[in-house]
């Protein structure tokens, strides 16, 4: 192997980046220094952290007087335990600078959680993160609310009030900044709710022309079929600038006030947007106002928050970094170095991880720095 293909391993070793084939070639190389010194390159290629190792791993691994196999085995464990601590402890010294800055008495901030308020019709607000699980109180004749341990709140048509005497009522769910939420509405479709997001919903479709929802900030769909006297109910998402018609569907919904555009991706089945566009899997309805255009897309990168990830590579830097400020509740402030748009900043990362997490992967690219100062999030080049 050349130098320059060691440095390469090297450097994504350092990062934590490197594939388990290179691990385990880079691991290999220092166990058979001794043996065959084709395979290491010069020290100057080396940093200094992973010269010492080298040494180290010389120096226990020297010709030693014949020994019986399981002395062999148990001098291999320990050199290799040996190799191993070392690589810890310089590896995560030379990557330390590479790490956000936390400003002194500065907490790091966690990942958001299911939290959310439920609005009833009358006006009145349950907090749903502290309501203890099982079936709700609520004054809704008609109808039975259970909140789930998992994060899910799901309508029923309870056995006391028939359909014909149903009348229309309209709950909302709201979370707020590092929330989100689950809803199970009464026709059995089900809604996943980001960050800072509402849905306003009917309680009960009983005897509708249409199922019609209406969301502000973003939400994951998949619509059940509802047929009534023989024919389909659609189901309507309505949003400032687009109204989404589906009989039975996957699909998400992008319409945060603070973005440029609303953006509707399908996943599965077929929708029709201002009765004028219709998707196919696979695309998306992107507009400003009323101006709308179709485009292919890799859907799943698109539902990523659903699935408990961010995508750190979709979309420009700008929206990247709003995705974390509703996740986390935090401000991001952009000094005069910040960049306008970066590409490619650290691939997929897990939701569940504390900010200084998702930021020094994006911090590792060199292309952006952080620092973190209470709730606030300053970008600098």
């Amino acid at each position: 192997m050349q130098d320059q293909d060691f440095k390469e391993i090297l450097e994504k070793y350092t990062q934590g980046i490197a594939s388990p084939d290179e691990e385990a070639w880079l691991e290999r190389a220092y166990l058979n220094w001794n043996e065959d010194e084709r395979v290491v390159p010069s020290d100057e290629v080396l940093n200094p952290a992973l010269i010492a190792i080298r040494q180290q791993v010389m120096s226990a691994t020297k010709p030693r007087p014949a020994m019986g196999i399981w002395t062999r085995i148990s001098t291999a464990a320990a050199v290799l335990l040996l190799v191993s601590l070392l690589s810890w402890l310089f590896i995560d010294q030379f990557k330390t600078d590479q790490h956000i800055e936390i400003v002194a008495g500065t907490k790091d901030i966690k990942a958001g959680a299911n939290r959310a308020t439920l609005i009833l019709a009358n006006g009145k607000e349950i907090d749903l993160t502290n309501a203890a699980d099982g079936q709700l109180s609520v004054e809704q004749t008609g109808l039975k609310i259970t909140k789930s341990a998992n994060g899910e709140l799901t309508y029923e048509l309870s056995d006391t009030e028939t359909t014909a005497q149903q009348v229309t009522r309209y709950n909302t769910i709201r979370t707020p900044a590092g929330g989100k939420y689950k809803v199970v509405l009464q026709d059995s479709t089900q809604v996943w709710l980001n960050a800072s997001s509402s849905l306003t919903y009917p309680t009960s479709f009983a005897n509708a022309d249409f199922r019609t929802v209406e969301l502000k900030g973003e939400g994951y769909f998949e619509v059940a079929k509802l047929q009534s006297a023989a024919r389909h109910i659609p189901f309507v998402v309505k949003t400032a600038h687009q109204e989404i018609r589906v009989l039975g569907t996957h699909f998400n919904v992008n319409a945060y006030e603070d973005e440029r555009s609303t953006a509707t991706t399908l996943l599965e089945g077929s929708v029709e947007v201002n009765g004028r566009f219709k998707l196919i899997p696979g695309q998306q309805a992107r507009g400003e106002g009323t101006e709308i255009r179709l485009r292919n897309v890799v859907a799943s990168d698109y539902v990523d928050w659903k699935s408990g990830e961010f995508n750190l590579n979709s979309g420009d830097f700008r929206t990247v970094m709003r995705k974390i400020a509703r996740w986390y509740d935090v401000e991001i402030v952009y000094d005069e170095t910040a960049p306008e748009r970066v590409k490619n900043l650290g691939g997929w990362i897990s939701r569940t991880k504390n900010i200084s997490s998702v930021l020094n992967i994006m911090q590792e690219t060199g292309k952006v720095h952080f620092k973190l100062e209470g709730r606030r999030v300053t970008v600098s080049k």
